[in-house]
């Protein structure tokens, strides 16, 4: 095919730009086509990720259903492969729950504690630091109890974490601190009209020696 002067002339200027600047346009699209397949690669490699923690959660399930004493290991092995997935903050709660059915207080203190320092969500830290709080007080570890309750992130346990701190304080013998926390109980209790719960804060309140 003939070209003209004029196309001839593009030409020539098209390939000027292209030795001077082609070689960097080209970089750019690679750059872009490693970005994009690293995107959809990640992606694919995060779904089987989160398939592969989700079957091996399933394998400590049916430990922890046969023997929960038993099934840390199944959890400590998800902590290892699977640090960041919601199903290892769940394996170490449930192996907590079993350790502390087992009157196993270090191992349970250990899952809850690894939860808090762990977990994305914070709900799952706050169930872990009042579960906490409950093994420190059962051990009589009521300064660590009462920090634990101070690291409080979630609002929905305001309650919880109120009344576990009145139990604390109870047991350290700081009656006016825990007459103080139940009655900030009842208050709340009563605003969300959760008569059942604060029934039982109330016989507490009692015990103390304040109706």
């Amino acid at each position: 095919m003939a070209f003209d002067l004029q196309e001839q002339e593009q030409i020539a200027e098209l390939k000027a730009a292209w030795e001077s600047w082609g070689k960097y346009i080209a970089g750019l699209v690679v750059i872009g086509l490693v970005g994009y397949l690293g995107w959809t690669g990640w992606n694919a490699w995060a779904g089987k990720q989160a398939q592969a923690a989700a079957d091996q959660y399933a394998v400590f399930q049916s430990a922890y259903a046969a023997d929960p004493a038993k099934a840390v290991t199944q959890a400590d092995q998800l902590k290892k492969d699977y640090p960041d997935s919601p199903y290892t903050t769940r394996a170490a709660l449930l192996s907590a729950k079993g350790a502390a059915t087992a009157n196993d207080s270090k191992g349970a203190q250990t899952q809850l504690e690894w939860v808090v320092a762990h977990s994305s969500e914070a709900a799952m830290r706050d169930a872990a630091r009042l579960s906490l709080a409950a093994v420190e007080l059962d051990q009589k570890q009521y300064d660590a109890a009462l920090k634990a309750l101070g690291a409080r992130e979630s609002a929905s346990y305001t309650t919880l974490f109120a009344e576990m701190r009145g139990d604390v304080l109870a047991a350290k013998g700081d009656a006016a601190g825990a007459r103080d926390a139940y009655k900030d109980v009842l208050a709340k209790l009563k605003q969300e009209k959760n008569t059942p719960n604060a029934v039982l804060v109330e016989v507490k309140l009692a015990a103390l020696g304040n109706s």
